[in-house]
């Protein structure tokens, strides 16, 4: 078992350090091809860089989540918990998944808890799940609406990400939390998202769990379930 668990390390940072390597020179790629001036192509051309140019990002996205996925699996093991607030960590994500680049045609919007919500958490990986939550929303989900929001409930604290999508069919809820799995509701789906915010959910204790759009045309939510504590005098 220690030789076993000693491979099984050796090969999580072959994966985090081959990323790593591997984002260099895709960013660079990427930059040249933002610098191709596409009044000079004819269609055909056009059609065929706008190709190479979704796979460089799909690429570029695949990179980010894998070094995300190697470093919360490090940190599981290695880090002490401590109280975090989950409003501060889900604001910081926030900032950090939504580009300034977002559609200007598509609302988003943050909204935190009324009252202080301590999680026994590491909050490094706490962002990164809610990253990717949110990630995964605004390129597979939302149409026009994007909620972010943190809610009391009761003993656990929630972090809800709701778009106004399609959503995905709850027959396919197990399935899209394991790693590059593809929902049948979204082709492109396929990655680490929702398996690394479901894997560092369940380090904390909680659960990465999913409310189906109603009648009354709520969104598709994704929720970021966790135990709550109090603080002393709180």
């Amino acid at each position: 078992m220690g030789r076993l668990n000693e491979r099984v390390v050796l090969l999580q940072r072959f994966i985090a350090d081959a990323a790593h390597q591997i984002r260099t020179p895709l960013t660079a790629l990427t930059a040249q091809l933002d610098l191709l001036n596409n009044d000079k192509l004819d269609e055909a051309d056009r059609q065929h860089l706008g190709r190479v140019q979704q796979r460089a990002d799909e690429l570029a996205r695949l990179t980010n989540q894998l070094l995300s996925h190697a470093m919360v699996i490090h940190r599981a093991e290695s880090v002490q918990l401590e109280p975090v607030d989950l409003n501060e960590i889900a604001r910081r994500a926030f900032r950090v998944a939504v580009p300034i680049t977002v559609n200007p045609d598509i609302v988003v919007s943050f909204e935190e808890a009324d009252v202080e919500l301590v999680v026994l958490g590491d909050p490094v990986s706490l962002r990164e799940a809610i990253v990717n939550v949110i990630d995964n929303a605004l390129r597979h989900g939302t149409l026009s609406r994007l909620e972010v929001r943190v809610r009391d409930a009761g003993p656990l604290a929630h972090v809800e990400v709701e778009d106004d999508g399609p959503g995905i069919p709850s027959e396919e809820w197990p399935r899209v939390t394991q790693r590059f799995q593809t929902s049948k509701a979204g082709e492109g789906s396929a990655g680490l998202g929702f398996a690394i915010a479901s894997e560092v959910a369940a380090a904390h204790g909680g659960a990465l769990q999913f409310r189906a759009k109603d009648e009354d045309a709520h969104g598709f939510t994704v929720i970021l379930a966790l135990p709550r504590i109090h603080r002393e005098g709180k």
